[in-house]
């Protein structure tokens, strides 16, 4: 097959959706196809890049104005045989331009979209972002195929979908190779160089900086875990927002305890799972929960949220809590009753551990990248198929 693969401007896209356009591409070009890769040039955005916002509104120009048109001309200047792959929905805007050639849109989350709607408590958006979710929402449903990261993205979508698609299915994403147990040496010396600090202590451990991580819910948790005896270093990725900080400026005794990074590369990330004594993940909700998979495929214990999509990712390995209360004068107790099942899962023997080990590989089985590949590339074979022939 010849596959354009369409992917986010240079300037927004994130560590994930890079990583996940990148294993499509190197994953299909190996096995044979040809993969051209395209995206919105940096011409705009490149003028103010010292003022995020202002980038931010000049990338919308890039993407929408001058590419467009270029985004025609190529496709124009390929064979009508081609499949067009989005890799986001919300690169959906684009689908008009692709002259009815045949396409898949992958569908990672619906989050801002449902916020946009007032469909989620714990995030609000403006004028100008209900509007832009609006034009990815009429831009996906003009779709024909679709493949979701989850079962609960599958479910989100389709409740978004107007018109008869021709196929919707989930693809779970695939584990990074990187993920994996270190020895003990390894992991050592990889933190040694990051956080010294914590080399001999135990530490809860939390990424993520988006609004749906529940990244208050996080602190509030291992709050009371100190107040019931457990005193516990908690490791977070991603640098704190301010009401964040005001609120460990109000638990001053916890300072000490905090150590926050805004970034890490791959291998210290995989290091720092490794020597977690859990993965604390009380999401208000996710598109997959890469995570949950990252830290069970580096043997870390896992307290996630028990809602899907993190029920699914995480399987019968991952312990759960119950989803964090809208109203502020619940959320004591909810994280006094949730830190107490984090306290069971520190407690427990060393050969509970190790059985909840094994079924954490034994599900990280399930997100082989081989796997994940055989699949995507049959439904890119259906796609190409079904709706060349219309």
């Amino acid at each position: 097959m010849y596959i354009l693969l369409l992917r986010h401007y240079p300037l927004v896209e994130g560590n994930s959706m890079r990583r996940y356009a990148d294993q499509i591409s190197i994953g299909l070009q190996k096995r044979g196809h040809t993969v051209e890769v395209i995206t919105a040039p940096v011409i705009f955005g490149s003028l103010f890049q010292s003022n995020k916002s202002f980038t931010k509104w000049l990338g919308y120009l890039d993407c929408f104005l001058i590419f467009p048109p270029l985004l025609l001309l190529k496709v124009l200047s390929l064979p009508r045989n081609i499949l067009c792959v989005l890799t986001d929905q919300a690169l959906a805007p684009w689908l008009p331009w692709l002259a009815n050639r045949p396409h898949v849109i992958h569908c990672h989350d619906f989050l801002a979209l449902d916020a946009s709607l007032g469909l989620q408590h714990f995030h609000k958006l403006g004028r100008s972002g209900k509007l832009y979710q609006f034009y990815i929402l009429q831009g996906f449903r003009r779709g024909n195929f679709f493949l979701s990261v989850s079962k609960a993205t599958k479910c989100r979508l389709e409740t978004y979908l107007l018109k008869p698609f021709t196929l919707s299915e989930v693809l779970y994403n695939p584990l990074n190779d990187n993920f994996s147990v270190l020895s003990e040496s390894d992991s050592y010396k990889l933190i040694q160089a990051t956080l010294p600090q914590i080399l001999k202590s135990n530490y809860l451990f939390h990424i993520g900086r988006n609004w749906y991580k529940n990244r208050r819910g996080v602190l509030e948790i291992w709050a009371h875990l100190h107040l019931q005896g457990l005193q516990y270093h908690l490791v977070m990725i991603g640098s704190l927002e301010p009401a964040l900080q005001s609120w460990i400026n109000l638990h001053p005794q916890l300072k000490l305890w905090l150590h926050v990074l805004d970034t890490v590369d791959d291998k210290t990330l995989v290091a720092l799972y490794n020597r977690a004594s859990l993965l604390l993940f009380p999401s208000h909700a996710e598109g997959f929960g890469w995570p949950i998979l990252e830290a069970l495929a580096c043997g870390c214990p896992v307290v996630t949220t028990g809602l899907p999509p993190m029920t699914e990712v995480g399987g019968s390995a991952a312990t759960t809590i119950p989803p964090a209360p809208t109203f502020n004068s619940q959320r004591d107790e909810w994280a006094s009753n949730s830190a107490k099942i984090v306290s069971n899962v520190l407690t427990r023997t060393d050969s509970e551990k190790s059985h909840i080990q094994r079924l954490g590989f034994d599900q990280c089985s399930l997100f082989v990248r081989d796997k994940w590949l055989d699949q995507l590339e049959n439904y890119y074979f259906q796609a190409h198929n079904s709706q060349s022939n219309n």
